[in-house]
């Protein structure tokens, strides 16, 4: 994860990313803002959502990391607001309830992950990372889009320095066709990050001999991406059950229930080895939900 947050930290010659951190306890705020200022990057504190939309309207600022339950403006609301103002900057929420229902409301509103107290510093960090390094991802639109439709065929050794890049060809292919007008809107670069890691880690187990096929297929309104990987496959339904509030820190399963959140339908193919994820542009004509 290093060489990770190297990669953002050095992706300009201008100063390190400003991650906005939000929290109204004084101690947890300084905590955070402590470790993030030793990892590199550049911290602005503040002890309430109110305060914290003052200052992302005054200052630029890469990433917001910010508690749920607050008074005044809660998580969910400075979620809303900042999305309003600049939907490309990542916001991470964090409680120390974890509550199923938060959580994908969350993630439903855009939020790009989710945390929880106590706080696991290394997963803190990883996110932080991934976060800014999907925020990066940036193809821009064109002016006039055809009606079109898009099929996007990638196949990837199983080594994470390929991820960002096969989510960077998805993308620009859903720009092409104007599902997206600038990048994968809000957090789907998360859940595909998730799909295509899964099948690099637990399908091939990072063995570079073993390859991830991925195809997506993109039209104004509906991106559907199939990951399929040359592993075994699994029974995800023995996975431990990320909805239970004491499951929610468990690496195991968390990438699934974030798919399931994100995007609007997430179907796994037998024998495992193969999802499909879709996401439509507008409320009409979703998918069914998740079976």
């Amino acid at each position: 994860m290093d060489s990770c947050r190297e990669q953002i930290l050095s992706r300009t010659t201008g100063p390190p990313p400003c991650i906005l951190v939000v929290d109204d306890e004084e101690l947890v705020r300084d905590l955070l803002a402590h470790f993030l200022e030793t990892k590199g990057y550049r911290v602005l504190s503040a002890g309430d959502g109110r305060h914290a939309l003052e200052i992302f309207r005054r200052q630029p600022v890469d990433l917001v990391l910010s508690d749920v339950y607050m008074p005044g403006l809660s998580g969910l609301q400075l979620l809303t607001a900042v999305k309003d103002l600049n939907p490309r900057v990542p916001v991470v929420l964090i409680s120390g309830r974890g509550e199923v229902p938060t959580v994908v409301e969350a993630l439903k509103s855009g939020a790009e992950n989710f945390l929880t107290k106590p706080m696991d510093l290394e997963l803190l960090e990883r996110v932080v990372n991934r976060s800014l390094q999907l925020a990066s991802i940036r193809p821009q639109a064109a002016e006039h889009h055809l009606e079109l439709r898009q099929i996007t065929q990638i196949s990837a050794p199983s080594q994470a320095d390929y991820i960002c890049e096969v989510i960077y060809q998805i993308a620009l292919s859903a720009v092409a066709v104007g599902f997206a007008e600038h990048d994968l809107d809000n957090n789907l670069k998360l859940a595909l990050v998730e799909a295509v890691t899964n099948a690099m880690e637990h399908g091939n187990r990072w063995d570079v001999n073993k390859r991830v096929e991925v195809e997506a297929v993109a039209t104004p309104e509906l991106l559907e991406v199939r990951v399929r990987d040359q592993g075994e496959g699994f029974d995800f339904s023995h996975l431990p059950d990320p909805t239970q509030e004491e499951n929610l820190l468990c690496e195991r399963g968390r990438g699934i229930f974030l798919m399931r959140s994100i995007m609007d339908q997430v179907v796994f193919v037998p024998p495992g080895n193969q999802v499909i994820l879709s996401k439509c542009r507008s409320p009409q004509g979703r998918p069914n939900p998740n079976p």
